[in-house]
């Protein structure tokens, strides 16, 4: 497979994905709008915000990118989260406590630079 087939595929993919997530936003704005006209029609109640066409597309585009760097997170602790787990998690020995003192003794800082072991 060669890298440009490689990209119109990953292209095709991502086109495809953001279709969806189009579909379902229409659907969900269509929901809301009938839920906002159920409840209108039953109250007296009015909303004191009516979006326009512009705070519609940029709420729609926010949410795409809150629901996209939501998967790409999960997908990324899902793959690293192990490995970050160990490197900065994990409890530190005594050995590697002893060997990070002697290291700041042989560098001779003032008592203010050296750290709080």
């Amino acid at each position: 497979m060669n890298v440009a087939s490689y990209r119109q595929s990953v292209n095709e993919t991502l086109h495809a994905f953001v279709l969806q997530i189009e579909q379902f936003l229409e659907v969900f704005w269509k929901t809301i709008k009938q839920i906002h006209q159920e409840l209108s029609q039953s109250t007296s109640w009015e909303s004191p915000i009516e979006f326009t066409d512009l705070q519609r597309t940029l709420f729609k585009v926010l949410f795409i990118l809150l629901l996209f760097t939501g998967a790409l997170i999960a997908y990324s602790w899902q793959v690293y989260g192990k490995v970050i787990t160990e490197k900065f998690v994990r409890p530190s020995t005594l050995k590697e406590i002893e060997e990070l003192k002697l290291s700041v003794a042989k560098l001779k800082l003032p008592k203010e630079h050296s750290p709080r072991i």
